[in-house]
């Protein structure tokens, strides 16, 4: 496993909370999820007129692809335990605040996903 020295006791931390897991072989080639966020990328610029929050969705989608690719490379991924905010908490952790944009785009994508439609 690819290891950074910033934040790689959080690191550890999420791997013992089940948060994230260890990955090898082919799993941890990111090659496939960085090509994945190119082509999501792209359907969101095609959306951006005519349905601008479908595209914001898809654009949030291809920046978590991107995080997912890296931390593949790392030989780690996200479990259903931590989900997407362990992603964001390992990209932040690591690399700091250059990524706490993406914990806004997250929180964002879930407001469109799931509107509260009683207000």
């Amino acid at each position: 496993m690819m290891r950074w020295t910033r934040g790689e006791a959080d690191i550890e931390r999420m791997l013992t909370a089940k948060e994230l897991q260890r990955i090898q072989g082919d799993a941890a080639d990111g090659a496939g999820w960085l090509e994945k966020a190119g082509v999501v990328l792209s359907s969101a610029r095609e959306l951006l007129e005519s349905d601008p929050n479908s595209a914001y969705t898809l654009a949030y989608d291809a920046a978590r692809f991107a995080c997912a690719g890296l931390l593949a490379q790392q030989g780690l991924r996200s479990t259903t335990t931590g989900g997407h905010y362990a992603i964001q908490q390992a990209m932040m952790r690591q690399f700091g605040s250059a990524f706490e944009p993406f914990g806004s785009m997250r929180r964002r994508r879930n407001e469109l996903e799931y509107p509260n439609l009683s207000r």
